[in-house]
């Protein structure tokens, strides 16, 4: 849902291991790693922001260092998990970044709106 709502996907990339697709149908997928764990070590260096959809203790810990090298991180918070403040997720990803109105923000946490409209507020944010 969220690919959908990047435009025409020119501006998405998917970070898989090497010989992996997404499936997405949006963005460009790019091979790094050979395995899951050389990719989620490389997959922690490059964004510049990242958005999170639930998860559990490995995208609490990328948060973390996303985070603390300064990369903006956009969690969906209505998907629980993670995303939400579970396990470890850091505190201050929680809060609302500078570049957003509280009402995109409040989208993210929000299940009385569609996941469209969720998806199309992260897309905004981080346009």
């Amino acid at each position: 849902t969220f690919a959908k709502n990047c435009g025409d996907g020119s501006r998405v990339w998917n970070l898989l291991p090497v010989g992996q697709s997404s499936g997405f149908g949006r963005g460009t997928d790019i091979h790094a790693g050979t395995d899951l764990e050389e990719r989620k070590a490389i997959f922690g260096l490059l964004g510049d922001v990242y958005v999170t959809a639930e998860g559990g203790p490995d995208v609490a810990e990328q948060a973390i260092a996303a985070h603390a090298r300064g990369a903006a991180v956009v969690p969906l918070m209505r998907t629980g998990g993670a995303s939400s403040g579970m396990f470890g997720f850091p505190d201050a990803a929680l809060q609302k970044l500078d570049c957003c109105t509280e009402e995109l923000w409040s989208l993210l946490k929000s299940t009385d709106v569609s996941l469209d409209e969720s998806a199309a507020a992260a897309a905004a944010i981080v346009a």
